[in-house]
This record gives structure tokens, sequence and C-alpha cells, in this order.
């Protein structure tokens, strides 16, 4: 049952609300104008007892005053098993139109009104997504009509392929999330201790996974030994492993990418080491912020939804 207050407040609340941060746009209604955004590293792994209704009510405090209804549009993994509510999935192939099955939830401050946008589901394979497909209808909106790949780059990597403005097929990689395992649980870690990055050794080791992504656990041990016998430093160790599991990515994704023009997802400097590849490969790409395409996808399914 939605907000017993009948007046809306003359501005939204766009949220991509995902596992480690929570990232919001303040709307106005009228002429769809930014008054105000932020990020806060608020995702919902932080959150104890899914207390995500009193994040919200301390967050816009300053906008709860009035005995107004605010319409809050929230995409991301706020709407899985392990959110607020489980939005459920839409099935591929889908045409994006979001805003028909909107999920709201019940909030004891009835000045909200909360609704979660539902994921993306493949049965064969078996993968899922959830915040890829608001920003995948950004994509849609922003290039007009786009078809071709967009490559997601993160802790699990996506590629998904856009046909006639409708998301054919994904598939995932654990790319972000293989290299935080590795460097901290395997043996490398015995050889690392910093953050920093050279990116055009990532480049490099890159490109060698990418040619012979079938030796890549040699490769990795390789570094290990390097580190003993050459002295191989822990800066060094870190790039090519970064490299290594970006190259094996890139392999292992083909079917998706060749013959294709490509959108990355992401920031330098580690979204430059996928143009390398892809460019080597005569693929054409354009880089792409996902902060712009989330608010873009975000507004299209909130305009359809009034």
């Amino acid at each position: 049952m939605k907000s017993t207050y009948e007046k809306k407040a003359n501005f939204w609340i766009a949220v991509d609300w995902g596992t480690s941060h929570l990232r919001y746009w303040i709307i106005n209604r009228e002429d769809g104008k930014l008054i105000n955004e932020k990020s806060i590293p608020l995702g919902i792994k932080f959150i104890n007892h899914k207390n995500f209704e009193n994040i919200l009510v301390n967050e816009f405090q300053d906008y709860l005053l009035e005995n107004l209804t605010i319409d809050i549009l929230c995409c991301g993994m706020i709407g899985s098993k392990q959110g607020w509510k489980d939005s459920g999935y839409f099935s591929v192939p889908f045409t994006p139109e979001f805003y028909k099955k909107l999920v709201f939830v019940k909030t004891k401050n009835k000045k909200l009104n909360i609704y979660i946008v539902p994921g993306l589901k493949q049965s064969n394979p078996p993968d899922v997504m959830r915040g890829e497909e608001t920003q995948s209808l950004g994509i849609i909106r922003k290039y007009n009509n786009f078809d071709g790949v967009i490559c997601f780059t993160g802790t699990h990597s996506k590629w998904v392929q856009i046909v006639g403005n409708e998301i054919i097929s994904f598939e995932t990689f654990l790319t972000g999330e293989l290299f935080q395992i590795i460097s901290e649980h395997s043996i490398l870690k015995q050889s690392i201790s910093t953050k920093k990055i050279d990116i055009n050794l990532a480049k490099e080791y890159a490109l060698i996974a990418f040619s012979d992504p079938h030796k890549f656990s040699k490769n990795l041990f390789e570094l290990r030994a390097k580190n003993l016998i050459d002295n191989l430093n822990s800066s060094e160790i870190l790039s090519c492993l970064s490299g290594l599991i970006i190259g094996l990515e890139i392999a292992g994704s083909r079917k998706y990418w060749l013959g294709n023009e490509v959108i990355l997802v992401g920031s330098s400097p580690m979204v430059d080491i996928y143009k390398l590849i892809l460019n080597k490969q005569n693929i054409a790409t354009s880089i792409q912020d996902s902060k712009d395409i989330s608010l873009i996808g975000l507004k299209d399914i909130y305009k359809n939804l009034n």
C-alpha cells in the first residue's frame, strides 16, 4: 500500500545501491534538472539487519520535513536476496520496460515511496545481473538505438549483447573478485605488500594471458618464482596479476566482442587495458562512465512510471 500522503514533493530521488556504495541523485520532477548528488560507502554489505529504511531517512532527513511523499527509484543489489526486498528478474531476451514490474517496498515512514528495479536472468547458460540492466537501458537511450556489445568492467565483469533495443544475452566473469582472492589468499599474497599498479606492466601481461590463456595458472606461479629468484617487487607482481586476469577474461569473451562495436563501462586505468587488447584485434571501442548511464536509465524508467 502506497503512502497516505496525497501530495508529492517537487523532486524525486534516483538511487544506485550496490554492494559497496550508495549513490543517489535528487532530481526536479518538472524539468528533470539535477538538484544534488552524492556517493557514500554504504553499500548493502555494510548495513546490518537490513536497516535500509533508516539509512535513507537519515540521509534525506532535510527533505522529509514537509508532509509530502517522495518517490525513490532504486536499482542494483538493493533488490537482491541480501538487499531490502527481492525484486525478482526479467528473462532475456528482453526489451527494457522495467517500469511495468517495479517492486514497491512498504515502509514505516509513509513519506517514502520506494520502488526497486528487477534484475535480469538468463537460463542457458545460467546467469544473473542487478544494476547493469539499468545501465544497459542508459546506453540504449544515450546512444540512440545502440547495436553492439557493452562490457561492464569490475568485480563481476559482464558482457551484454544489445540488438534492436533488446538485451539479447550476457555473460559474467569473476574478474575483480578473482583478483582479490588470488592477491589476498593465495601463495602470491606472500609477495604482495602494496596496492600500487604499473599500468604498462599490467597491459603487457594482459596481452600474455590473452594470447595464451591456457597457461594462466602456470603464469600465476611464475610470478611467485620471479619474486624469489629475480626479485620482482610487490607492485610489479600486483600489476602482472591484474593484467593476467583481465587478459583471461577478454580471451574468454571472444564470442561477444568479435565483429562488434564495444562500449567499455568503467574508469581508467583498468578500462584502458580492455581498450588496448580490443583495439589490437581491430575492435572499435568507446569508454563510458557508469555513473552517467545509471542516471539515464533510472530517469527513463521514472519517466514511464509517471
